[in-house]
């Protein structure tokens, strides 16, 4: 079978566990892939979605619950602390969830980017996926190898700090820590707290890299752990300057007969001290 594919300007990365799974129903992979379509943060839902699909809400439904169980669907229901509502979360992920801290990690990851949007106050780009979305290990369908795509090009040197540069680089060492540059600015301060402590960029990259799991759905979260888990010791700090004692007085005169006059003065007073009869001066003549 030949395949004849053009890429179009928009459309969404899927990987092929997805589009090949051997138990997904044709209507859960139409409302997987068109959910991860969707910008981070989107108002739209399950629902809304259903009613746009041609399958009807039954089969809807039934999708609905199928990548639930499949793990690419995720949903939780929190109490806000002190206006005590309930709010319904949902997520979907390009790779199945099973255990709690894999779904645990994509939900901080999901709201660290929330936050980081929120921050900037600019809507968040449809290429900032959440870290659950998994990340491309090669180049995009239709494409070409020599293309450079926004995401594998370089910040320029002004948009972003030394730390957010070199957090970037973690990516040419290992491509599953690609970050976005806001993702980057959040961690810099870290990063230069961490360099503050022990100036030596070689060790901190080699403390990120080292030891990292065998999967990774949210590298911001993975990398602000390392960072504050692994963070030198602060170095000592030097000891104050005793108060009171100026440092730039002169140094003092010594006068001769004042020091005569009180080495007497000492000697006479031991023997005081001793009980000895101390003779008088005998006046002058």
């Amino acid at each position: 079978m030949h395949v004849h594919f053009i890429a179009p300007d928009r459309y969404v990365r899927a990987p092929h566990e997805i589009v090949r799974h051997p138990r997904l129903r044709a209507t859960a992979k139409s409302l997987l892939l068109w959910a991860l379509s969707l910008p981070p943060g989107t108002r739209e839902t399950v629902l809304t979605i259903g009613h746009r699909m041609a399958e009807g809400r039954m089969a809807v439904s039934r999708a609905r619950n199928q990548l639930i169980d499949e793990g690419y669907l995720h949903v939780r229901r929190r109490q806000h602390p002190t206006k005590g509502t309930w709010t319904t979360d949902v997520m979907v992920t390009s790779v199945p969830l099973r255990t709690a801290e894999e779904i645990a990690a994509a939900w901080e990851g999901a709201a660290a980017n929330d936050r980081t949007a929120a921050a900037a106050d600019t809507p968040a780009s449809p290429a900032r996926r959440i870290p659950a979305l998994g990340r491309s290990k090669g180049r995009q369908v239709g494409t070409s190898p020599d293309s450079k795509t926004a995401e594998n090009t370089p910040p320029p040197e002004g948009a972003c700090g030394p730390e957010a540069r070199l957090l970037l680089e973690l990516a040419r060492h290992d491509p599953r820590l690609r970050l976005s540059t806001a993702e980057a600015a959040a961690l810099a301060p870290l990063a230069a707290d961490w360099l503050t402590r022990d100036a030596r960029p070689h060790r901190l990259l080699h403390t990120l890299l080292a030891g990292l799991p065998e999967r990774i759905h949210a590298p911001q979260a993975l990398l602000r752990t390392r960072l504050q888990r692994s963070m030198p010791a602060a170095p000592p700090t030097a000891a104050p300057a005793p108060r009171g004692i100026p440092s730039d007085l002169p140094p003092a005169r010594v006068d001769a007969a004042a020091a005569e006059r009180n080495r007497i003065g000492a000697g006479r007073a031991r023997e005081l001290l001793r009980g000895a009869r101390i003779p008088r001066p005998v006046p002058a003549l």
